[in-house]
């Protein structure tokens, strides 16, 4: 099967719009908020992309350093990214514009693995945040039991 694009209203105020890429082999699917925080300024339109680089770079602190921000006219061919302005700024009915790969400047292909390595690497991320919180509570137990033990010698 094949990798579907296509680009989904949204309305809300800041991202009025959605990338949406579903994975053809795994039948995966990845939503990404095409982002316009000047509604008046219809050459504002941006995604945030996972940046597996940096997320494997050491020292990485927080979610947001791992992600690139990319201009939608530098991802979608001109009259793709013009076809987006119209239906966001031209029209107040929702839509829904299916792309193909030749309407990408960048390969989508490789948006999608890696929005798709993002996706683990959040879930990583959780599972290492829950173990970390597990280990601390741990940690915290055993310093209560000792305190009632040495307690139990002063009284």
């Amino acid at each position: 099967m094949q990798n579907t694009y296509k680009i989904v209203s949204s309305f809300e105020a800041n991202c009025p719009a959605e990338l949406v890429m579903k994975d053809g082999r795994k039948q995966k699917e990845i939503t990404i908020g095409i982002w316009n925080p000047e509604p008046d300024d219809r050459d504002d339109l941006y995604v945030c992309l996972f940046n597996p680089a940096e997320y494997e770079a050491p020292g990485l602190d927080d979610w947001d350093d791992s992600l690139d921000v990319y201009q939608m006219d530098d991802i979608l061919t001109l009259d793709a990214y013009e076809q987006l302005q119209i239906a966001l700024f031209d029209y107040e009915e929702p839509f829904e514009m299916a792309l193909s790969e030749k309407e990408f400047s960048i390969h989508p292909t490789e948006i999608l693995e890696d929005e798709l390595k993002g996706e683990s690497a959040k879930a990583q991320m959780r599972s290492n945040e829950k173990q970390q919180q597990f280990d601390y509570g741990d940690v915290r137990a055993s310093l209560v039991e000792v305190l009632f033990y040495l307690q139990s010698f002063f009284i």
